[in-house]
């Protein structure tokens, strides 16, 4: 379903993941839980709107993949993941370093008293190529454009996240485009923007 267009980028929401989108995200977002987490798991996590799943396309060729989800759909997200991994445990024997770094990512702070202004921003995979045309500021305005179309679909306007401090191609966007960080831990930094 498309939900809106700017110049020649198309915004569309779907709730059909194939191998292909799968793949792009685990491999540009290699620290995702999902890369440990097989496809189907994603994959039913979409078709059951637990989390949306949002991809910019030109001419037919994708853009940019965004994955949301809201507060109360993250803590059934959550709790899925922990009940998958505990059937599974062979995934947390194999990839315990990795299980153990996620210990850091603890559940963002937010106000509980209005989440439902709160969109997670699950991921953001922003391919350059598409974008050669357009100066880095054109950009960060396309991708801005759909935040706000996106939060409007969803009754939200903040958006909120968190990336690993070594992810410097990440800082740098989010503080480029006015992200406040309102926490850090060892290894985790937590950001937020209200989108208007």
């Amino acid at each position: 379903m498309i939900i809106s267009k700017k110049n020649q980028f198309l915004l569309i929401n779907t709730n059909v993941l194939n191998k292909k989108i799968f793949n792009l995200i685990i491999k540009n977002i290699p620290s995702s839980i999902f890369s440990k987490i097989d496809f189907f798991f994603f994959k039913n996590a979409i078709e059951s709107k637990k989390i949306n799943l949002y991809l910019i396309k030109k001419r037919n060729k994708i853009s940019s993949i965004i994955s949301t989800v809201s507060v109360s759909n993250y803590r059934l997200l959550q709790k899925s993941i922990f009940f998958y991994l505990l059937k599974n445990p062979i995934k947390i024997l194999t990839n315990f370093k990795f299980f153990l770094n996620l210990l850091d990512r603890d559940s963002n702070e937010i106000d509980s008293k209005n989440e439902k202004k709160y969109l997670h921003l699950l991921h953001l995979i922003i391919f350059k190529k598409q974008f050669i045309n357009n100066s880095l500021k054109a950009k960060d305005d396309i991708i801005n454009y759909f935040f706000r179309k996106i939060l409007n679909k969803n009754g939200a306007n903040f958006l909120y996240l968190c990336y690993e401090k070594e992810n410097i191609q990440a800082h740098k966007y989010y503080k480029r485009n006015k992200f406040k960080i309102y926490k850090k831990n060892r290894s985790t930094i937590f950001i937020k923007k209200k989108v208007t």
